[in-house]
C-alpha cells in the first residue's frame, strides 16, 4: 500500500467517521422507533381493556356517576352525603369500596391507606357528615399523601423520560448535521 498523503488520510477517516456517524443514526431511528410502537401498544391494550389510569378520560360508556367517583378516589375525597338514605349511604360506601379495590393490586403503595380510610367510611357511613370526618379525617390525610406522592412520581418519571429523550434527540441532529459537513467535503 503507498503512502497516504494528507487528502487521503483525510479522506480514509472522514469514511470512517460517516460510517460511524451513519450507524449511531440508525440505532438512534430505531430506538425511537421501537419505543414509538411499544407505547403504542400498550396505550390499545389499555384502551381496549377500559384502563383510563389516574385521568378522566374515560370512554363514554362509562357512567357519569362512575366518572365521579373515580375522580373522587384519584384525585378529590370520596364522601358520603347527608342527604342520602341509609341504604344509600351504605351502597355509596361499599361502590367506593369495590372500585378502589378494583383498581389497586396487593402490591399498589396506596391499597393499605386507601383501604383504611374506605373501612373507615363503611364503618361509619350512618354518622352524621361532620362526626365521619372527624374519624376518618387521619386516614384520609395518610391516603391523600400517599395519592399525591405517587402523582409526583409519575410527573417526575415523565420529566425524566422527556429530557432523556430530547438529550438524544439533539445528539442525533448534531450527528446528522456533522455527517452533512463530511458529506460535503467529500463532494468538494
Amino acid at each position: 500500500m503507498p503512502p497516504m498523503g494528507t487528502a487521503g488520510r483525510y479522506e480514509e477517516y472522514s469514511k470512517k467517521e460517516i460510517q460511524f456517524i451513519e450507524t449511531e443514526l440508525k440505532d438512534w431511528f430505531l430506538q425511537r422507533r421501537f419505543a414509538m410502537e411499544r407505547n403504542m401498544a400498550l396505550k390499545k391494550a389499555l384502551d381496549d381493556n377500559n384502563f383510563t389510569g389516574l385521568s378522566m378520560a374515560a370512554s363514554s360508556s362509562v357512567p357519569d356517576a362512575q366518572k365521579v367517583m373515580w375522580s373522587d378516589l384519584v384525585q378529590g375525597k370520596p364522601e358520603i352525603e347527608d342527604s342520602l338514605s341509609t341504604n344509600a349511604k351504605q351502597m355509596k360506601a361499599d361502590m367506593y369500596t369495590k372500585m378502589f379495590k378494583d383498581a389497586t393490586d396487593l402490591d399498589h403503595p396506596c391499597r393499605i391507606p386507601g383501604s383504611t380510610y374506605m373501612r373507615c367510611l363503611q364503618e361509619n357511613f350512618k354518622e352524621k357528615s361532620q362526626a365521619r370526618q372527624m374519624k376518618c379525617l387521619p386516614s384520609f390525610d395518610t391516603f391523600d399523601a400517599c395519592r399525591k406522592g405517587i402523582m409526583q412520581q409519575q410527573a417526575q418519571a415523565m420529566e425524566n423520560a422527556l429530557i432523556k429523550q430530547d438529550i438524544a434527540d439533539r445528539r442525533a441532529k448534531a450527528l446528522f448535521e456533522r455527517r452533512s459537513i463530511l458529506l460535503d467535503t467529500q463532494s468538494c
